[in-house]
Formats: C-alpha cells, structure tokens, sequence
C-alpha cells in the first residue's frame, strides 16, 4: 500500500512548514538583536575612533586616487584578453554570483529551522545545543553575505555610476567618471562592484570562523574580484570600494554577534576569536537516516 500523501495535503504541509521556517527565522533574529551584550566588548580596531577615521580617510584616498589615476586604464582590457584567458575569466567570476554562496547558505538555514521543532521534542539538552550552535554559525555566514550585497546592491543604483563598457563609447577625456544619480539602471550600477562585495563578504565571514583557511580565501576572492576589471564590468575603485564595504560590514556583524558571545568569544584584550563548533559525532545526531534520534518523527509531532 502507498503511503504517499494527495497532493493536497503534501502541499498544506509544505505551506505550514514554509510558513513555520519564516516565523522561526524571524524569531531567531529578535532574540539574537535582545541577547544581553557582555563584557569586555570586542575590539576591530586597537587605536579607537582616530584609528576607524584614519583607516577610512585612507580607503577613500585609495579610491579617489584609482578613480582619477587607474580607472581609464581598465576599459577595453577585455578585448585584449585570449579566448582560453576569457573562458577562464568568465568561469571565475561567477563565483561572486551572490546565488553561489547564498543558495546554499539559505536552504541550510531553511533546514536547520525546519528541524528545529522536531529537535526540541527528539533530543536531549546536548542535541538541542548542537542544533543551536550550528544554527548561529550558519546565521551569521548568511546575514554578513546577504546584508552586505543587500547594502551594495541599493547604494550602487543610487550612486549610478556608468560601467567601463559603457564608458568606452562616451566622448571625453574623464568618462570613468560619468554617473547618472538614481537612475537605477544595470549599465549605471559600477561603483561598488557587487561580486567584489560578495566574494570578499564569503571570503571574511568564512575566514573569521576557519581563520587557518583565511589567507587562501583572501586570495581567491583577489582573484574573482580582478576579474570584473578585466571583463570590463567594474573599474578598479569599484572593486576597492566593495571590498571595503564587504570587509566593513562583515566585521561589523561579527562583533554583533560576539558581543553577545554567539559564534565568537572576546579575550580580556577585545579580540575576537571563534567559538569550537559542533564535532562531527554530534552534528552526525541531527541526521534522520544515523538511527540515533531518541524518538521516532511520528512520536515527535504527536
């Protein structure tokens, strides 16, 4: 006899845990914003307010100076490129498709809350706590990609300025420094480079919870972020300025989340540290199929 639930049903049921995932979701991040914040508070930067203000007269130095100095160079870098350097390129730069990195991250959050409900019946403190901890690991990868494309993806299309493509068929000396102010346009969507944000956004977030993986993702997101220059899509200052917001803001939600000691434990000094994540053993008792769940699905919902 098949078991298999009518379509109606299936899709009732479907709709109520889509519906449960959201309020759950939603839930989660009150309780992470009411979280009582602790003491020492962490510390990004050592010198204080002078040192954030001097690092940030420095970045806008920096993008100023490629604005005016490096950006003229970079239109038309794309023809000159081979066929075999191109392919390679295009392949590469799709790792800064926001979709890469966030697709995955999603689903998982969505699973985690979708069992979350069954874990507080199924398990014990431990279980729950496991399922907790991986929940805010997974939180935190997702609001620091999410929030900081969310973020770029406004102010890029406020901003408006031309992309190098389009810039090549502008009259004028100073074209890289063309912008039409709330135009909303993709062609007018340049500055700041929105792969750029993701891939460094991946790169810092994953590199503050793995800090022995942190110099390789640095690296690649270097790379993925050359490539917009050289397909023409983005100007140099572009890709700074993305890196910057992107590095910014995940630092930022990290000391969100360390303040309240979630994810991340502060020294006695303010650094920031992660916390020992759920061993594989543990992790492995939150899947259905490992037969050590202490009650069955069917006694959990009842």
């Amino acid at each position: 006899m098949s078991s298999a639930l009518p379509p109606r049903e299936l899709l009732r049921r479907l709709a109520e845990g889509g519906r449960d995932v959201i309020v759950d979701a939603v839930l989660a991040f009150r309780d992470l914003w009411r979280r009582p914040v602790r003491m020492p508070q962490p510390k990004m930067v050592r010198g204080g307010l002078l040192e954030i203000v001097a690092l940030a007269a420095l970045v806008v130095g920096v993008v100023a100076t490629c604005m005016l100095l490096v950006d003229p160079l970079a239109p038309g870098l794309r023809a000159r490129l081979p066929v075999s350097a191109l392919i390679l390129t295009e392949r590469l730069t799709a790792l800064g498709l926001g979709g890469v990195v966030l697709w995955p991250l999603g689903l998982a959050l969505a699973a985690v809350l979708a069992l979350r409900r069954y874990l507080a019946a199924a398990f014990d403190d431990m279980g729950r706590r496991v399922a907790s901890a991986l929940l805010a690991r997974i939180g935190f990868l997702f609001v620091s990609v999410a929030g900081a494309g969310l973020l770029v993806t406004v102010v890029k299309r406020l901003i408006g300025r031309a992309r190098p493509h389009v810039a090549l068929r502008m009259p004028g000396p100073e074209a890289q420094l063309t912008f039409d102010w709330l135009s909303w346009k993709a062609s007018y969507a340049s500055f700041p480079s929105g792969h750029s944000t993701t891939i460094f956004a991946t790169a810092v977030a994953f590199g503050l919870l793995f800090p022995r993986a942190r110099g390789p993702l640095i690296a690649l997101a270097v790379v993925v972020a050359a490539t917009r220059v050289l397909l023409g899509a983005h100007y140099p200052s572009d890709v700074i300025a993305g890196a910057a917001v992107a590095t910014t803001f995940v630092l930022w939600t990290a000391k969100v989340f360390a303040s309240r000691r979630l994810v991340f434990r502060v020294d006695a000094r303010g650094a920031i540290t992660p916390m020992a994540g759920p061993s594989a053993r543990r992790l492995g008792r939150l899947l259905p199929w490992s037969g050590r769940f202490p009650v069955s699905l069917e006694e959990a919902r009842s």
